[in-house]
């Protein structure tokens, strides 16, 4: 009798699996209609055992976040995780300055603290129409030490629309963003979720204007390593993903379902498989009209694709 318990007993631990730990540290880009428990529910939809937590500030920028900054991030780094997502402001990878001010040096420390865990960069996507004013905004104060991302334009962005030239539609903010997140590659990143990708390719992009990509281009050293935009067949170009606000405003900020794209796109990122036959997404928000299941299945084959058919661009083993 005993031996039988001890053989069952090791059959049960042989069984068990360790969660996969995630820490999503970054601002309301994350938070608005929950990311992570997003990415939790479609992980456990699809058979992964997974545990979440999160670091936000509303506005904020990862350089105001990293621990000897933030109390809740030092407590967080304290633990054990297998991936760290990090996510900055909106705009903040669009403003060349902005990147070495702010982003790398944030970065670097974040690696520095990261125990066993893979870093991983949340590409962020355009806003709906661009950036419609002529300078980037920074919407905590205190989330900016080094001065406003406007400040750390060059030219002026006040007085000269060099930057804006580069953000002005949604093609174009997105590529910036691309090029900035990618460009976290050399400063020790392990992979990068392209979810501005993903959006993308849902809202139909076909093209970028040359004048915006020549202009980004030339903030680097070395050329891109994939070809943009990518396919859209199949889009869903009369998806909104966008929240939608008093007087019928577009937000920056995703609905429920530009968050669930997300999620998809961090399930296929961190696990290297497709989420087709996910869960569809919890209902965080009231008023977002439900997807439906023609919806849901194109997402997800698209995220497959965007994210699985180019494993090597978002370096996914």
């Amino acid at each position: 009798m005993f031996r039988t318990v001890l053989a069952l007993c090791s059959i049960a631990v042989a069984n068990a699996v360790d969660p996969t730990r995630v820490l999503f540290i970054g601002n309301s880009f994350t938070y608005v209609n929950d990311l992570p428990h997003q990415f939790l529910h479609i992980a456990s939809s699809l058979g992964k055992t997974v545990e979440v937590a999160n670091s936000t500030i509303g506005g904020c920028t990862l350089f105001a976040q990293q621990p000897q900054f933030d109390d809740r991030t030092k407590q967080l780094l304290t633990e054990e995780w297998d991936f760290i997502v990090l996510q900055d402001y909106s705009a903040l990878p669009t403003v060349e300055k902005a990147r070495r001010e702010y982003l790398q040096p944030a970065v670097k420390t974040f690696i520095e603290n990261r125990k066993k865990a893979e870093i991983v960069m949340y590409l962020t996507w355009g806003y709906h129409d661009g950036n419609t004013g002529p300078c980037p905004s920074s919407d905590t104060a205190k989330c900016f030490p080094d001065g406003t991302l406007a400040n750390l334009t060059d030219p002026p962005c006040e007085s000269n629309p060099s930057w804006h030239n580069t953000v002005d539609t949604f093609a174009c903010m997105g590529f910036s963003l691309v090029r900035g997140y990618l460009d976290m590659f050399n400063y020790g990143v392990n992979r990068v979720a392209p979810c501005g990708v993903s959006w993308q390719v849902v809202r139909g992009v076909t093209t970028i204007p040359d004048n915006c990509t020549t202009a980004i281009n030339s903030q680097y050293p070395y050329p891109l390593n994939v070809t943009l935009p990518f396919p859209t067949t199949g889009s869903l170009k009369d998806l909104m993903l966008y929240r939608i606000l008093a007087g019928g405003v577009i937000d920056k900020h995703p609905n429920v379902a530009g968050q669930y794209l997300n999620a998809l796109t961090f399930f296929a990122t961190l696990f290297g498989e497709s989420p087709v036959g996910a869960a569809s997404p919890l209902p965080t928000e009231k008023g977002d009209t439900p997807l439906t299941p023609e919806q849901l299945q194109q997402m997800q084959q698209i995220v497959n694709e965007v994210v699985l058919g180019h494993k090597n661009v978002w370096r996914i083993p």
